[in-house]
């Protein structure tokens, strides 16, 4: 069974690339290949009204997954579900992700098969990067803090990124605002995290900064 929904703002801008139902997303090869692993594929493609998407498809979800989801007691879903809905919480909780604007899974008898979702991009670009280019120093030190800010919040809401808090996934905005990408093992243990937790994230963040800005 298929089920597939898409923003009826979005569905005219869409369907002008072909891109307005679940089997035309999953056939989809076009545009700049991001990542590709025999499980899926993600792309970055600009729509004819020039608007940048993110098509990101799964061609299947591993028994494993479907398996480990169960003795949880959770239902199982394809990677690009649990983003999606791993966004949607943390948006929720005021944080700043990308829009989703298509998505849809095809189900056998309750078990997840294939799967995609159709994002916006998030303004400005990844804290590595940004780094990378060598801001003036009050802007760079501005950026990793709003960075680290994000990270403490995330874990006083008791919302676990566990080793994904890496500034490859803060993204910053000319305003130095800062989104979160990539959040797909994002976990809600309902408290503040553990203090040990903390300080780990922390320090991973920071190890994983660009050299020459660890320790500004």
């Amino acid at each position: 069974m298929i089920s597939f929904q898409v923003s009826p703002e979005w569905l005219p801008r869409l369907k002008a690339s072909n891109l307005d139902s679940f089997e035309s997303l999953m056939r989809f090869q076009g545009g700049e290949c991001l990542s590709k692993h025999p499980r899926g594929k993600t792309y970055r493609h600009v729509l004819p009204c020039g608007q940048v998407v993110f098509i990101k498809q799964d061609f299947y979800t591993k028994k494993m997954v479907v398996l480990r989801d169960w003795l949880h007691l959770h239902s199982a879903q394809p990677n690009t579900v649990k983003e999606r809905l791993r966004m949607a919480m943390a948006s929720r909780h005021g944080f700043r992700v990308a829009e989703v604007i298509a998505y849809g899974q095809v189900r056998c008898c309750g078990v997840p098969s294939r799967a995609v979702m159709v994002t916006l991009p998030v303004p400005g670009r990844s804290l590595e990067d940004f780094l990378k280019d060598n801001p003036p120093a009050e802007q760079g030190r501005k950026a990793i803090a709003n960075a680290l800010s994000a990270l403490r919040r995330l874990q006083d809401e008791g919302l676990d990124w566990k080793i994904d808090c890496k500034p490859e996934h803060f993204f910053v905005a000319d305003d130095l605002s800062v989104s979160l990408v990539d959040v797909e093992r994002l976990a809600d243990r309902k408290a503040p995290l553990a203090e040990s937790v903390r300080r780990m994230q922390e320090q991973r963040f920071h190890s994983l900064l660009p050299e020459g800005w660890r320790d500004r």
